[in-house]
């Protein structure tokens, strides 16, 4: 008989014995839970208790220490309870990987959860805090159809919201009014209807100043300011959609009434006492200067752009880092500059000139320390070095366009500047061509280009002009 065999006869002889006798096989009470445990369910008895069938005993122990073999023994499914230390702490042992593996995910999907609920708070109800809900409802709704972009949708919500915001009596001189009104403009620019964000700023900018002119008396001197000061602004992206609609002409306009505008408010403000708030930055009003500064350096009008940015540059006491980007644009204006027939200035004063403008940026840039300097400091300086560079390989000084440009490639590299580092590289380039004789200007390499193309075609057509057609006349066309 086989050992299986024999376990398996003992095993049955046991249990016969149990059923009719209190007493084990080797002569041992057996308690009463005991015998119940054995009755109730056969197969979660221990068996080998005795000496003599030690040799029976499983050889493999359990792979977790923490789960003891008889556990499944009962014949039920394994079950699991998330809220218990001892679940995870199983799942481990039984296989680390799947469980790290399993973690790992869920702590990026919760990642990810908690990232989506801050965008969406970030977008849909901390900006509308201080609407009543009669009026956040439908903005969110205009938000959600926006970025879907439904735009019929988008500005249907957008007109309810101005139309609860007026059934509720929201003061229109708000900033929650105003900025309700420049959202719904703002749709406009997005699907590219200039004209028609333009025609709802300017009716906006109208309604304004009407009630400014009204309320004059109850706003207050400081209050005037304040709206003015969303005025300003509304004029200033009036002129820059007037710009994308290719309006200059309008565009010139706009920012010529916000330059004066932005003038009187200066004074205004210079009379109030010190201890009274001041809406206006000088960052903020110099803003204004140097915007319509952009625009006429756009249009190549380089002495009123120079002017302007003189007239920012000066607000900053003591120089700020945007006092560097300033000097150096009013450097590269005067070095854009075209001399007028009469000017009694040569080219080469010119640049001299222009030079000493991008070395006082550069003076300033290197004088302002941390914790002031920021990023701005770093770039400006990296620019006003390449704009000297140019302005030395202009005047024919090779070796010292040369060195500037290495600086400012330097530099670049230094504070992350990827596109100044990318330009330096190339004007090196440029350098190097002039010394060798091989450098050809944009200009040549056009024309170049337009005579080996012209060669080309006559190669092909063995010196014969082209062929083309003409329209036929009345005489020419043939007759049945």
């Amino acid at each position: 008989m086989s050992t299986m065999g024999l376990a398996r006869s003992v095993a049955l002889a046991a249990r016969n014995r149990a059923l009719t006798s209190s007493q084990c096989i080797c002569g041992r009470p057996l308690s009463v839970a005991f015998l119940q445990t054995t009755m109730r369910n056969p197969t979660s008895r221990k068996l080998h208790t005795s000496p003599t069938f030690q040799f029976l005993r499983q050889s493999k122990k359990s792979a977790n220490p923490h789960v003891p073999l008889d556990r499944f023994q009962t014949g039920r499914p394994r079950t699991y309870n998330l809220l218990k230390l001892q679940t995870y702490r199983e799942a481990y042992h039984d296989n680390p990987k799947q469980f790290i593996f399993a973690m790992f995910m869920g702590v990026v999907t919760l990642g990810l959860l908690g990232i989506a609920a801050q965008a969406g708070y970030n977008t849909l109800i901390k900006p509308l805090h201080n609407y009543p809900e009669d009026v956040a409802k439908f903005i969110r709704r205009a938000i959600f159809y926006e970025n879907k972009m439904d735009i019929k949708e988008c500005m249907k919500n957008y007109q309810r919201a101005i139309t609860a915001a007026e059934m509720l009596k929201m003061d229109p001189l708000s900033d929650e009014v105003t900025g309700l009104k420049i959202m719904y403009a703002g749709v406009a620019e997005k699907c590219h209807a200039f004209d028609k964000g333009v025609e709802w700023l300017e009716r906006l900018r109208f309604e304004m100043l009407t009630l400014i002119e009204e309320r004059k008396d109850e706003l207050g001197v400081v209050g005037w300011l304040k709206v003015m000061k969303r005025v300003i602004g509304i004029s200033v992206k009036i002129g820059d959609l007037q710009v994308l609609d290719k309006d200059d002409a309008n565009a010139e306009k706009t920012y010529e009434w916000s330059v004066k505008e932005a003038i009187k408010v200066m004074g205004v403000q210079s009379r109030l006492k010190e201890d009274e708030e001041r809406p206006w930055t000088a960052l903020e009003i110099a803003a204004i200067f140097e915007n319509m500064a952009s625009f006429y350096e756009r249009t190549n009008m380089f002495d009123y752009a120079t002017t302007l940015y003189l007239q920012a540059a000066n607000l900053f006491h003591p120089p700020s880092c945007h006092s560097v980007i300033l000097l150096n644009n009013v450097g590269a204006c005067n070095m854009q500059r075209r001399l007028p027939s009469g000017e009694p200035m040569d080219r080469e004063t010119q640049l001299e000139s222009a030079k000493k403008w991008m070395e006082k940026a550069l003076d300033i840039g290197n004088s302002i320390k941390a914790p002031t300097r920021t990023e701005e400091c770093d770039q400006g300086c990296v620019v006003a070095l390449h704009n000297i560079g140019e302005v030395e390989e202009q005047l024919g000084r090779m070796d010292e366009a040369m060195l500037k440009f290495q600086e400012a490639q330097s530099l670049a590299f230094a504070v992350g500047f990827t596109e100044a580092y990318q330009n330096a590289g190339v004007a090196q380039e440029r350098i190097k061509a002039k010394r060798a004789g091989t450098y050809e200007s944009p200009e040549d390499r056009k024309k170049r280009e337009g005579e080996e193309q012209r060669k080309l075609d006559e190669a092909r057509t063995g010196g014969l002009p082209p062929l083309t057609l003409s329209k036929l006349g009345p005489g020419s066309r043939k007759r049945d």
